[in-house]
């Protein structure tokens, strides 16, 4: 009897347990100095967290909570997504205020969606913490705006790691996850109409101590045959350009260019 009364008390203990939040919080490209505020508040309330390859060891290493390593890389998948969404289930389940802390924005390119989805489909109550995405970081980095009233009024976020490289009819172009399939996307941009001459820069590690950057051109990068560093993030078009030249110059240029195209068409 004893024994039993031992189990149901156990269930009663369960079923008042009140089930935690979990929060999905961007951490930015890497630099912790670009956190949020409320995200380093998140982080610092956090029981558990569940964290990505792109994210500071040296800066978790200072966090109280425990932490669970679910990384994703090209090739390396650590955990499944269907086997995280069920950590992060059971984590919430147990009381506890879970942290899905993600590399630069959670609702680009991160699974988020799937999470939400999945969470609240058992009565999880999710928020979302916004992280700086590595294009905006980018950027601001190499002081390129991805958007100039005379060179740039569209921007588009890519997937680069698809086998069918998408082209979107933008202005500028910024592939992330890219670094396996760039003479593809090169190839395939060309073969929309780009310009072979259209300038890339690529950039490795972005906002860290060791970024690198690559400058080619669309032409080139079609042939080229280098492995780069990862991760990478490639930004493609006329905006790259004002890194070394003035504005009237770019657009004089490719007003030259379009005159010349027309001519022989």
């Amino acid at each position: 009897m004893s024994k039993l009364h031992n189990i149901t008390k156990q269930q009663d203990n369960e079923a008042t347990i009140r089930p935690g939040q979990v929060k999905l919080v961007g951490f930015g490209p890497g630099d912790p100095d670009l956190l949020t505020v409320k995200a380093v508040k998140a982080i610092e309330a956090a029981d558990i967290i569940f964290y990505d390859d792109l994210i500071s060891k040296d800066y978790l290493e200072q966090i109280d909570a425990e932490k669970v390593y679910v990384g994703k890389r090209s090739g390396h998948h650590s955990v499944e997504q269907k086997d995280i969404n069920q950590l992060l289930l059971q984590a919430a389940k147990a009381g506890k205020e879970v942290v899905r802390l993600k590399g630069g924005d959670p609702m680009l390119f991160a699974h988020a969606g799937e999470e939400i989805e999945f969470l609240e489909s058992y009565g999880i109550t999710v928020s979302v913490i916004p992280g700086i995405t590595t294009a905006s970081a980018m950027a601001s980095s190499l002081k390129v705006s991805l958007t100039h009233r005379q060179l740039s009024s569209s921007v588009a976020l890519v997937n680069g790691h698809s086998n069918r490289p998408e082209t979107p009819n933008a202005d500028t172009l910024v592939y992330y996850m890219g670094a396996a399939k760039l003479p593809l996307i090169a190839r395939t941009l060309l073969g929309k109409g780009k310009s072979a001459d259209t300038p890339v820069i690529l950039v490795y590690n972005v906002s860290h101590a060791d970024e690198q950057r690559f400058e080619t051109t669309i032409g080139e990068l079609a042939t080229d045959i280098r492995v780069y560093p990862t991760p990478l993030i490639a930004l493609v078009g006329d905006v790259v350009a004002t890194m070394h030249q003035r504005v009237e110059d770019i657009v004089k240029a490719r007003g030259q260019q379009f005159a010349l195209r027309e001519h022989h068409v």
